[in-house]
């Protein structure tokens, strides 16, 4: 069995290695940035196993999936998967499996960093301090979240964990979840109710072609005036021009966004305008712990295909 790892800034440890080399030749590919489609074909043209991260793949696209004839297993370390032809993947009877729920504390804790962050201004007032000289409290005055209402849009395994976090500040949790599942202590609401009484609003969806701009210049209408959004998802879920045109005129009192992984922020980029605005370009999966449950059920679904017992497929 050939196994290709190809991600930028691998993070196997001697055992992970040991373990992967014990089902079949690893090959691990530190991408120095985005791979294509002829860079992947021409690399990996042997590989029956591709483990990726979407740092060192531009995209599992049709192109590659064909061009990699011997391809029976992709195991990600994403949870999301829009970077992956998952539909012709199927055609060719390739397996897919995520890592569902390994990076899901870490992206939780970094919404929460996020939502502290911008309530209490603490990353802007360091900028002034740091840039200007600024010290006088006055011009950064903060808010409490204690006891607010806290909206999380997807209830997945991210969504729970900020839901249980929003529990140490005794706030009223509302969630939007399609499946309807009951989350304890989570009342479940539709969107619309759940815009209108957030005061902060945090979005936990997967990037789908549904998703794509499911909050855009109507969903911020409807929005309280004041409130905190993070988007510790992708980017794209959330219109850039609409938050923009909110934060810039007081309807947003702050937004946390996570931008693509492994893309510069241009200087000029209107993200960067307005001290309100914190952007991480894709960090919030990015912890010790998490590396490492990541590898450990990528190793994990790897196992399990080859018993013929594959787990976490997408």
């Amino acid at each position: 069995m050939k196994i290709y790892l190809i991600t930028a800034n691998p993070r196997l440890t001697v055992v992970m290695k040991k373990k992967l080399e014990s089902m079949g030749e690893l090959v691990v590919i530190d991408a120095a940035q985005k791979m294509t489609t002829e860079e992947i074909i021409a690399r990996a043209g042997d590989a029956e196993v591709l483990i990726a991260g979407s740092s060192g793949v531009e995209k599992i696209s049709r192109e590659v999936l064909i061009g990699l004839k011997k391809l029976k297993m992709i195991a990600t370390l994403t949870v999301g998967v829009a970077w992956i032809d998952v539909q012709t993947a199927k055609e060719r009877g390739i397996t897919v499996c995520n890592i569902k729920g390994a990076n899901a504390e870490s992206v939780a804790e970094h919404a929460w960093g996020m939502i502290l962050d911008l309530s209490k201004r603490i990353t802007e007032f360091d900028r002034d301090v740091r840039n200007e000289g600024a010290f006088e409290f006055a011009s950064y005055t903060g808010r409490e979240v204690y006891g607010k209402t806290i909206g999380i849009i997807g209830l997945g395994d991210i969504g729970q964990k900020v839901a249980r976090i929003a529990r140490g500040f005794d706030m009223k949790v509302l969630g939007f979840n399609r499946s309807k599942k009951n989350i304890e202590n989570v009342e479940q609401v539709d969107l619309q109710r759940l815009l209108k009484e957030s005061d902060v609003i945090v979005v936990c969806v997967p990037l789908t072609e549904e998703t794509t701009g499911l909050i855009s210049g109507k969903e911020i209408g409807q929005m309280k005036d004041g409130v905190i959004l993070i988007n510790p998802a992708m980017e794209k879920i959330v219109d850039k021009q609409s938050v923009l045109e909110a934060i810039n005129n007081g309807k947003i009192y702050g937004f946390g966004v996570e931008t693509d992984i492994m893309k510069p922020i241009p200087a000029n980029d209107p993200y960067l305008k307005n001290p309100r605005i914190l952007v991480t370009p894709h960090n919030a999966f990015n912890t010790e712990d998490a590396n490492i449950k990541s590898y450990d059920l990528v190793i994990e679904n790897i196992e399990k295909f080859i018993k013929g017992e594959p787990q976490n497929v997408v």
